[in-house]
C-alpha cells in the first residue's frame, strides 16, 4: 500500500471536488452546507472531517485502506494542521498532550448505533500502542500491557457485541478503557469500566438480530472434546440462538473469531481451568434455553427431564433442586422487619416458569461478563496510577419500533454524554468569555440539561426515581406494577419534553422523540435474581460459579440496588471521571440505516447533523479562541520568547504576570486581532499562532544547546591547536636532520628502484641521448616511467572497448593523438587512448553516437606485427609505429604521445 500522500483517495483536497478538511472554513453556515461538504468527501472515500479539534467520522460500511503502518507513521509527531483529518490525528493529539502537559486525557466517542464508534475506539488504542513504549524502560512489561490492551478488543467484542438491525457488530454494553502510563509515557497498566450489559439479548432477539457473538463462535469453533463434554452442536439446535431467525453475519467468520478469542484469553493470562469454566457456563446457558415446560391446571412442569439433568450437571447442582427452583416459587410473609414470617411454596404457571428460567440465564451471563472484565483488569493492574488516557466506547442512541427499559438507559447515558459535549465545547466556552470580559457574540444552542433532569432528577421526581419508588412500594404481579408506574409518571407531564401516550410515554431527546413502553419496566428495573434460584446456585459444586454469586441468599437488608439507580450512579461516576480529563471528541455519523456502502441518505444525515449540533459547534469555533490559559501559566511556558523575561534560559521578569505576558506577545509579533487579554487569562484566537509559539519555544532550547556545544567545541579546538603547534614545532626542530637525510635517500631510491621500468629507461636513454632534442623535464634523473598512467583497473568503459583483450596485462596506457585524413579537408590530429599490453597495442576513440558518448576500438595491432618505431630528432612528441608487411593492416600509425620515449 502506498503512503497516505500518494494513494487514492488523494488526501490533498481539491476544494470543488472533495470539500473542506475543516468545516469552520465553510463560506456559508447552514446544515445543508455541512451535509453537502460531508457528501463530497464521502463520495471520494474521505470519511474524516474536522470542526476545529472535533473529528467527524462517517461510517463507510466498507474497508478503506487508510489504517496501514505507513499512514500511521505519517501522523506521529504531527499537529492537526499538518495532516489530513484522521482518527490517528486525534490519537496523536491525545497522547502528546498527556506527555507534554502531564495531564489526564480522554477521547469521547459518540453517535448512533452503527455509526462506527467501536472501530474508532479500536483505532485509537492501536495508535497509542504503536507509538508508545518505544525506547522506554518498561521493556517486556510494557510490551505485555500493550498486547493485553489490543487483545481486549476481540475478547470483549465476542462477549459484549451482537448483530442488530442497524449494525453487524453493535456494542451491547458500554466501556470506558483507561490506559495508564508511567513517567516515560509508556503504557504499564489499564482499567476497564463496563456499563449496562444488554443481558435481555441472551434470551430474546427480534427478527434479523443475533445473540452475543460468543455463542455462535463457540457452537462452530469448539473442539471435539468440548462438544462431547458440554453437549455443543450447531447454533440452530439452541432455542436462545434462533429467536432472531439469523445465524450468520456478512463478513464475519465465527470459527476464525473463536480462534482469536481463545488466543486473547491466553495473552491476557486467563488460565486453562478458567477458560474451561467459562465455556462450561456458556454451554449451561444454551441448554437452559432448551428447558421447556408443559402446563396442567395452571402448574408448570419440566417437559424433558433429560435436558434438565444435563443442565444440572453443567451447573454442578442436584437435578431435583433445579426442577423445584424452576417450577415453584418460595414466598415469605412478614409482619414486621425483625419478625420471622411464614413460608409458602407457590406453583408457577408456564409463563412464570419461563420467566424464571430466562432470569437464571441472564443472571449467569451478566455475572460472567462482569467477571471477565474484572479478570482483564487484574491482568493490567498496577499499584500506583500515573497519567491516564481514557477511551469511551459506549452504546449509541437507539430508537426502535418497540422501546423498553434498555433503550431508556442507553439513551439516558447518551444524553449525559451530549451534556458533557455541550458543557465543554459550547456552554463552558461562552461562559468563559463572559467571565473574562472578552468581546464575543453569544451563540444560541439547545442545552439538554432539562432532558437529563427529566430522567434522573429527584425534585421534581424524574423517571428513574419514580421507577425505584414503584419497585419498593408495589409487590403485586407485573401488570399491576406497570399500571402503578404509568400513573405516577403522569406527574412528569409538566416537563415540556415528556408526554404520556396511553400505556407508553414519549421523551423528546436531543436526537429525536422516542416512545417507551411501560410494560415490563418495573421488573427489568428490579434487576434481582429470585431467592430460590440464588439458593440453588449456591449449592453448586463449581467454585467458579459460586464465586460469581457470593451474596447471602438469606440476607435481607432492604437495600436492593435497582438497574436504574445503578446506571444513574455509573453515569455520574463517568461524568466525574471525564471532567477530570482534557477531552477530545469524535462524533460518529452513519450515512444510511441499511448498512450499505456508497449510499448517502441526505435526510438521515441532515437529522444527525442537526441533533449533534454541528452547526452550533462551527459557529462557536469560528467566533471563539483556539487556546486560553491563565497569565501565570502563559508566562512560565513562553518566557523564553522575550529578552525582557529571559536571559540565557533564566527567568528574569520582576514585574506583574500580565506585563510579562504582554512582553511575550510583543516579542512574538502577534497581530492584535490574533489574541485578547481577559481578566485572568490570555486568549489566542488561531491555532496557527499557538503552533508558532510552540515552535519558537522549542527552537530556543535547540539553539541554546547548539550555542553551548559550539562554544565548548571551539574552546577544546583552541586547546588542541595550541598543543599541536608546540608539539609540531618541537618535532620539526628535532626531525630536521632526519628529514633531510630521508629526502636524499628518497630521491636516490626513486632514481634507482621506485620506477617499475627503471632499467628499461636507462637502456633506452643511451639510444636517444645526442640524437633528439630534449626538454628539461626529460632528463633521466627527473622523470620516472610508470607505464599505466590511465590506471586501467578503474577504467571499465575502456576495458569493455578492448573486448577480449581486457584480461591482458597492461604495460602502458596514456592519452594521445593520431593523424586522420578527412575527405577533401587537410589532415588533422584526433584524440585516442593508447593502451599497450603484453600482446596487443590498442587505439580507442571516444565518439558521439545519437547524442550518447561511447568508447569504440579504433585499431588493434598485435605486438608481433610491429616491426619498429621512429622518433623525429626534434623536440616534439611524434612517434611512428611501423607495421610488418605481413600484418592484417600493414599501414603505419603516427601518434603524438607525451610519454613517447617510455
Amino acid at each position: 500500500l502506498l503512503p497516505v500522500m500518494n494513494r487514492q483517495p488523494d488526501w490533498h483536497n481539491n476544494l470543488k471536488q472533495e470539500g473542506l478538511d475543516d468545516m469552520t472554513l465553510l463560506s456559508k453556515l447552514n446544515n445543508d452546507e455541512i451535509s453537502s461538504n460531508l457528501r463530497k468527501r464521502y463520495d471520494k472515500d474521505i470519511i474524516y472531517t474536522n470542526i476545529g479539534d472535533v473529528l467527524i467520522s462517517v461510517n463507510p460500511f466498507k474497508q478503506i485502506p487508510i489504517y496501514t503502518e505507513e499512514i500511521l507513521h505519517d501522523y506521529v509527531g504531527r499537529s492537526r494542521l499538518e495532516v489530513p483529518p484522521h482518527v490517528f490525528s486525534i490519537a496523536e493529539a491525545t497522547y502528546r498532550a498527556m506527555v507534554s502537559e502531564k495531564e489526564n486525557q480522554c477521547v469521547i466517542i459518540s453517535g448512533e448505533s452503527g455509526a462506527g464508534k467501536t472501530e474508532a475506539a479500536k483505532k485509537i488504542m492501536q495508535y497509542i500502542a504503536a507509538v508508545s513504549g518505544s525506547g522506554g524502560k518498561g521493556g517486556a512489561g510494557v510490551e505485555h500491557v500493550k498486547r493485553i490492551i489490543l487483545e481486549t478488543n476481540p475478547l470483549l467484542e465476542a462477549f459484549g457485541n451482537a448483530k442488530t438491525l442497524r449494525n453487524n457488530n453493535s456494542s451491547r454494553f458500554g466501556k470506558y478503557f483507561e490506559i495508564q502510563f508511567n513517567a516515560e509515557g509508556d503504557p504499564d497498566g489499564g482499567k476497564i469500566t463496563n456499563y449496562l450489559l444488554e443481558k435481555s439479548r441472551v434470551v430474546y432477539q427480534i427478527p434479523g438480530e443475533r445473540n452475543f457473538h460468543i455463542f455462535y463462535q463457540f457452537c462452530r469453533g469448539a473442539s471435539q472434546q468440548e462438544r462431547d463434554e458440554f453437549g455443543i452442536y450447531g447454533p440452530e439446535n439452541f432455542s436462545y440462538l434462533v429467536k432472531g431467525e439469523t445465524l450468520d453475519v456478512d463478513g464475519m467468520d465465527d470459527i476464525e473469531e473463536y480462534g482469536l478469542v481463545r488466543n486473547a484469553m491466553d495473552v491476557i493470562g486467563i488460565t486453562k481451568d478458567e477458560q474451561h469454566n467459562i465455556f462450561r457456563l456458556l454451554a449451561s446457558i444454551l441448554w437452559i434455553g432448551n428447558v421447556d415446560f408443559v402446563e396442567a391446571n395452571e402448574k408448570a412442569a419440566v417437559a424433558d427431564m433429560g435436558v434438565l439433568d444435563f443442565v444440572a450437571k453443567l451447573l454442578g447442582v442436584e437435578s431435583h433442586f433445579l426442577k423445584a427452583a424452576l417450577e415453584v416459587r418460595e414466598m415469605e410473609t412478614k409482619r414486621g422487619p425483625d419478625q420471622r414470617g411464614t413460608l409458602y411454596k407457590v406453583p408457577l404457571n408456564r409463563v412464570q416458569a419461563l420467566a424464571g428460567r430466562d432470569a437464571l440465564a441472564k443472571s449467569i451471563y451478566s455475572r460472567l461478563f462482569d467477571w471477565l472484565v474484572e479478570r482483564i483488569n487484574r491482568a493490567m493492574e498496577k499499584k500506583t496510577v500515573g497519567l491516564v488516557v481514557g477511551v469511551l466506547d459506549i452504546y449509541g442512541f437507539e430508537v426502535f419500533d418497540r422501546n423498553s427499559f434498555e433503550q431508556l438507559c442507553i439513551n439516558y447515558v447518551n444524553e449525559k454524554l451530549q451534556q458533557i459535549f455541550i458543557e465543554f465545547t459550547l456552554k463552558s466556552e461562552q461562559d468563559d468569555y463572559v467571565k473574562e470580559g472578552i468581546k464575543w457574540d453569544p451563540i444560541p444552542f439547545f442545552d439538554n440539561k432539562i432532558v437529563c433532569d427529566l430522567i434522573e432528577a429527584r425534585v421534581p421526581p424524574g423517571i428513574f426515581p419514580v421507577l425505584d419508588d414503584v419497585c419498593k412500594s408495589v409487590h403485586s404481579q407485573s401488570e399491576g406494577a406497570d399500571k402503578a408506574l404509568l400513573q405516577r409518571l403522569a406527574a412528569c407531564s409538566s416537563n415540556p419534553h415528556f408526554n404520556m401516550r396511553g400505556p407508553a410515554f414519549c421523551i423528546k431527546h436531543y436526537a429525536g422523540d422516542v416512545t417507551y413502553e411501560g410494560a415490563g419496566m418495573v421488573e427489568k428495573n428490579k434487576d434481582t435474581l429470585m431467592k430460590d434460584l440464588l439458593e440453588l446456585l449456591q449449592t453448586s459444586n463449581s467454585k467458579f460459579l459460586l464465586a460469581l454469586f457470593p451474596e447471602d441468599a438469606g440476607a435481607d437488608n432492604g437495600r436492593v440496588t435497582t438497574a436504574g439507580a445503578k446506571i444513574k450512579s455509573q453515569a455520574a461516576d463517568l461524568v466525574a471521571t471525564l471532567t477530570k480529563c482534557t477531552p477530545h471528541y469524535i462524533r460518529c455519523i452513519k450515512p444510511n440505516d441499511v448498512k450499505q456502502a456508497n449510499f448517502f441518505d441526505a435526510p438521515r444525515m441532515l437529522h444527525q447533523i442537526k441533533y449533534l449540533g454541528l452547526l452550533d459547534n462551527i459557529k462557536v469555533r469560528r467566533a471563539g479562541f483556539a487556546f486560553r490559559t491563565v497569565f501565570d501559566r502563559f508566562l512560565k511556558r513562553y518566557y523564553l520568547l522575550s529578552t525582557e523575561t529571559c536571559y540565557a534560559a533564566q527567568f528574569i521578569w520582576k514585574g506583574d504576570v500580565l506585563g510579562g505576558c504582554k512582553a511575550i506577545i510583543k516579542a512574538a509579533g502577534i497581530d492584535q486581532t490574533g489574541y485578547q487579554i481577559g481578566k485572568t487569562k490570555m486568549f489566542i484566537r488561531h491555532p496557527e499562532t499557538l503552533f508558532a509559539l510552540e515552535e519558537v519555544r522549542e527552537k530556543y532550547w535547540h539553539n541554546m544547546s547548539t550555542r553551548i556545544k559550539n562554544a565548548f567545541r571551539r574552546y577544546k579546538e583552541f586547546q588542541l591547536e595550541c598543543s599541536n603547534r608546540i608539539k609540531n614545532a618541537f618535532r620539526n626542530y628535532k626531525a630536521y636532520k632526519i628529514r633531510c637525510a630521508q629526502t636524499i635517500q628518497g630521491y636516490y631510491r626513486a632514481m634507482k628502484e621506485m620506477s617499475p621500468y627503471y632499467d628499461l629507461r636507462m637502456r633506452n636513454e643511451a639510444l636517444i641521448v645526442g640524437k633528439k632534442e630534449r626538454r628539461r623535464l626529460s632528463i633521466t634523473s627527473v622523470r620516472r616511467f610508470y607505464g599505466d598512467y590511465l590506471d586501467m583497473r578503474t577504467q571499465q568503459p575502456l576495458l569493455d572497448a578492448m573486448g577480449p583483450g581486457a584480461n591482458e596485462q597492461v604495460l602502458f596506457s596514456s592519452k594521445g593523438q593520431t593523424i586522420v585524413h578527412p575527405m577533401i579537408k587537410s589532415n588533422k590530429l584526433s584524440p585516442r587512448f593508447v593502451i599497450l599490453t603484453t600482446q596487443t597495442l590498442y587505439l580507442i576513440v571516444l565518439k558521439n553516437e545519437k547524442n550518447q558518448l561511447r568508447y569504440l576500438l579504433d585499431r588493434r595491432i598485435a605486438v608481433a606485427d610491429i616491426s619498429g618505431m621512429t622518433l623525429s630528432p626534434l623536440a616534439d612528441d611524434v612517434i611512428a609505429i611501423h607495421c610488418a608487411p605481413t600484418a592484417q593492416e600493414s599501414y603505419d600509425v603516427p601518434l603524438v604521445v607525451d610519454f613517447k620515449t617510455e
